[in-house]
């Protein structure tokens, strides 16, 4: 292997590799730029899920700053930013679930106007349901909770719920399949 071309460093006076100067001059540069591009790309996503487990919309906010503080001080490292930033996500939203030990509220939204020519009995009931299967949702334990949001409610594939929540892709299936046959079983009780 050929030599590198050294430079003088000014304060040690020691030879220094031209290419490594060059590497640790961008260095900064870089992680300040994958950074930005994570929080335009990611930032949506993360926000989602944290307002999907907090049903609070202030503290998704605040998680959402959080994890990306975190994604600054500790990203250099991360190979899959998507994924580590839905698992960091999904702990900040327990971990503030578990310190407040409250229970989420579902105070009845402002139903939407009908948009079709359905009966609005029909809506209301759609809504009501809704409302049940949110409640119903959080009496899932966990892992089986985070992935049916993940998984049904924000649309991510079996391999990332499955890196997000360090599961295997088979573990993923079969929680997957719990919660929604308990969902059913329970709704079928309710009715």
């Amino acid at each position: 292997m050929a030599p590198q071309p050294a430079r003088r460093s000014e304060a040690s006076g020691a030879a220094e590799p031209i290419e490594d100067l060059t590497e640790s001059r961008h260095r900064g540069v870089l992680s300040a730029l994958r950074f930005r591009l994570a929080v335009l790309v990611h930032d949506r996503t993360v926000y989602r899920l944290a307002a999907a487990l907090l049903k609070d919309a202030r503290e998704a906010e605040d998680v959402t700053q959080e994890v990306f503080l975190s994604y600054w001080q500790h990203g250099a490292a991360v190979e899959r930013p998507r994924e580590w930033l839905l698992r960091v996500a999904r702990n900040a939203a327990l971990g503030r679930l578990r310190k407040s030990g409250r229970f989420v509220s579902y105070e009845q939204q402002e139903l939407p106007e009908p948009g079709d020519a359905r009966d609005p009995a029909w809506h209301y009931e759609q809504n009501e349901l809704a409302g049940e299967l949110r409640k119903l949702v959080d009496t899932l334990p966990e892992p089986q909770r985070s992935l049916l949001v993940m998984f049904d409610v924000q649309g991510h594939d079996g391999e990332t719920c499955a890196r997000v929540l360090g599961l295997n892709i088979n573990q993923v299936k079969v929680y997957l399949h719990r919660a929604r046959r308990r969902l059913r079983e329970q709704l079928e009780r309710r009715s």
